[in-house]
């Protein structure tokens, strides 16, 4: 599996020049494989028969529904076969696989781009005076003749001054203001003519009866069984990520049930112990089903580490939980791993985050279930009042009357406070954030549901996703993701919310089928830390003079797209909540953005 890319030209114009080093670089590699005008960085991901030619990167997790003469055969030869077969769309739809594909037609003269439902691998396009350029990463297309590097003034935005959530919430948005990327489950087809934009993906439906039957807790356990174990056929010397979370623990103890023996994890543990879960995950370690590793993080060199990074990131690490993750794939690599497995999509498929109960007590509200509503919120506030992060009745109300629109179930509401927090923080030139406030397609009646799809496709899920597969690259290494598997979607987007939060605990239903497969301890556990990391320490000790001498840099201010005397206040402010050990939420996140962005920026710069 590697980068593909390629071009397609408009009614006869000439095609582009392109120098070997232009070619080696729109797929990263030095001897791509070259048919037509595509490319692929393995041989196997392009394959041509008649007239069309298909470029693949990903997998394909269910190969035995694509029969062919040959069992040899790619995973890109079985999709092109069956797209002959029995058309586009319907082929797409059965993948249960990550891939972006390209396919060229010659006989109409078309190019088609499509990308996998749940967005794992990435795909992006532009448009040069009559020519259309694809590649796998936005980046790569910037060494494409006359593609220009400008950036798209809402991403700058995004990336600087507002909550991760909203960077991807315009699926087609890159950073660069004439590049575009395929959204996840789409298909763009150019012709001579036109651009046409379709999507393939079912939708979610209707959420199931309340009522369960043990025969749901067992199909979902087949689900996902059976989507790890697809997945580690396709992976080579894999090594998981552990957290104290319920979701990579299940993970791995599941792989190693199916393997029979133990499993290698490895972690990322703090001395600050606001962060540090080495205590939840020994649980895991004790119960003797995995070779454990650990990775002590406690004063990293932020801005040395990151100017690394980005000499080959196309987007800026969202949050400092990625600068982890890239700290142990490449540990892992080093280590001799190929494959990393990770929970991402967890909190997703089970409605496991924080702001997942105010649409779940929106669903008990719409339907008339008052008791049971007022029983979940006294639950959910005595399970996770805290200091700073209160829970209380009318906080609940609160929060459903500005998440949600009861004049449609299901329609979900920007969260217009936290996209403004730090509006201050932008210079006047910039604009408003409010252009930045997505409009929400109602994909269920349940508004549980809606957010939990919203979630995948346009809040949490893409940036993560991004993260963790640039992280792998640099690294050499390949990610997977066994919730992010279709069929475990569609089935647990049809669980109703009374099934998946309970007695104010969220991942109830999960938690019930992990019944024989996890510790008690970790099963049962409440309290949620997340993985993350903590920026807030890093940037107030060995990093505080390096932060201080980036934002009264002449570089930073002359940038022009911050506030830079509000920086210096919020940075000040941050200072003062740590040292004087205020009870308020500090800057920890706002902070990491602003150097991040700009170490991402000064690296483009530089090339």
């Amino acid at each position: 599996m590697g980068n593909i890319a390629g071009f397609f030209t408009k009614n006869n114009m000439p095609s582009p020049i392109l120098n070997s080093d232009t070619v080696a670089k729109l797929v990263g590699t030095k001897k791509p494989t070259l048919k037509s005008n595509f490319l692929a960085a393995t041989k196997t991901d392009i394959v041509e028969r008649g007239p069309l030619i298909i470029a693949m990167n990903g997998h394909l997790y269910n190969p035995e529904e694509f029969q062919t003469e040959q069992p040899s055969y790619s995973d890109a030869c079985r999709i092109l076969l069956s797209i002959k077969q029995f058309g586009l769309e319907t082929t797409l739809r059965k993948i249960n696989g990550d891939f972006c594909i390209a396919i060229m037609d010659k006989r109409s003269n078309s190019l088609t781009l499509a990308r996998d439902r749940l967005g794992l691998q990435s795909l992006f396009y532009t448009q040069v005076q009559g020519v259309v350029a694809f590649a796998s990463r936005a980046r790569l297309l910037l060494t494409f003749p006359g593609v220009s590097s400008e950036f798209d003034n809402k991403f700058l935005k995004s990336a600087a001054a507002t909550n991760y959530r909203f960077l991807d919430c315009e699926a087609d948005r890159s950073p660069f203001q004439n590049i575009k990327q395929v959204p996840a489950g789409h298909i763009i087809q150019f012709t001579n003519e036109k651009m046409r934009t379709s999507l393939f993906s079912q939708s979610i439906g209707e959420i199931e009866d309340s009522t369960f039957q043990k025969n749901q807790y067992e199909e979902y356990m087949f689900l996902f069984s059976d989507s790890i174990e697809r997945r580690l056929k396709n992976a080579e010397k894999t090594i998981f990520t552990l957290s104290g979370g319920l979701d990579s623990s299940a993970i791995v103890s599941m792989a190693s049930r199916i393997k029979a023996q133990k499993q290698p994890a490895i972690s990322t543990i703090h001395q600050d112990k606001l962060y540090d879960e080495q205590h939840e995950i020994l649980d895991i370690v004790n119960s003797g089903i995995v070779d454990w590793k650990s990775i002590s993080v406690d004063e990293p060199d932020i801005f040395a580490l990151l100017t690394d990074i980005y000499v080959s990131h196309d987007y800026p690490l969202p949050t400092a939980t990625w600068l982890n993750h890239f700290i142990i794939s490449k540990k892992a690599s080093d280590l001799g791993y190929q494959t990393i497995a990770t929970g991402l999509g967890g909190d997703e498929l089970h409605a496991g985050e924080y702001d997942y109960f105010f649409y779940f007590f929106a669903d008990l509200q719409t339907s008339g279930k008052t008791e049971l509503l007022n029983h979940e919120i006294n639950a959910w506030a005595h399970n996770h009042n805290h200091p700073i992060f209160q829970k209380s009745y009318d906080i609940a109300i609160e929060g459903i009357s500005n998440l949600t629109d009861p004049q449609n179930p299901g329609r979900c509401l920007p969260n217009i406070a936290l996209l403004n927090r730090y509006k201050d923080l932008l210079s006047p030139e910039l604009g408003h954030l409010d252009e930045l406030a997505p409009e929400y397609h109602i994909s269920a009646s349940s508004y549980l549901t809606s957010h939990s799809h919203n979630e995948l496709l346009l809040n949490t899920m893409p940036c993560c996703i991004r993260s963790s597969r640039e992280n792998c690259h640099v690294s050499g290494m390949q990610e997977i993701h066994p919730f992010l598997d279709t069929r475990l979607w569609d089935f647990m987007m049809k669980i109703p919310g009374e099934a998946k939060i309970q007695n104010g605990v969220t991942k109830a239903f999960a938690r019930k089928c992990y019944k024989e497969l996890l510790p008690k301890a970790t099963r049962t556990r409440i309290q949620k830390a997340g993985w993350n990391a903590p920026a807030h320490k890093w940037f107030s000790s060995s990093n505080r003079e390096p932060l201080l001498d980036m934002i009264s840099s002449r570089r930073f201010i002359e940038r022009g797209i911050y506030n830079s005397k509000e920086v210096a206040r919020i940075v000040d402010e941050h200072f003062s909540i740590l040292s004087n050990d205020i009870c308020r939420e500090n800057h920890m996140m706002i902070i990491w953005q602003i150097v991040s962005l700009e170490l991402w920026l000064r690296a483009l710069e530089l090339q």
